[in-house]
């Protein structure tokens, strides 16, 4: 009975262990992508939200005080936003064409040009 419970105990320490290394976030993006990251400029305001797209895909909604930092693979690629609501009418999207090398960083910040039209402008 002791030879079970010391092979049991094992087993279960073992379970633990992996399901501690399996939970980790993997953090390492691999070396041919680059950085895309997207701001929100602090005086954008509380009623608007920022729809994000990459290559006319919505890839994230950025609220107040959030960003949006993934990798992005080498190439060209579109990145655009719209406000929502659209309290203007139709506004069409905010469009910058980027030309993506790897390992570098590509920041961006959502401005209101005017008072009734967003923007990304290159940091």
């Amino acid at each position: 009975m002791k030879t079970f419970y010391n092979v049991s105990s094992k087993l279960i320490m073992v379970a633990i262990a992996c399901s501690f290394v399996a939970s980790a976030p993997i953090q390492a993006r691999p070396a041919d992508d680059a950085r895309l990251i997207v701001n929100r400029s602090a005086d954008f305001g509380v009623d608007e939200s920022i729809n994000l797209a990459v290559d006319g895909v919505q890839v994230a909604v950025l609220g107040i005080n959030q960003n949006y930092d993934p990798a992005l693979p080498a190439g060209r690629h579109v990145v655009s936003i719209t406000t929502n609501p659209r309290t203007y009418g139709q506004q069409a999207s905010s469009q910058i064409p980027v030309s993506v090398e790897p390992g570098k960083t590509y920041t961006f910040t959502a401005v209101w040009d005017d008072s009734e039209r967003a923007s990304l402008v290159e940091q």
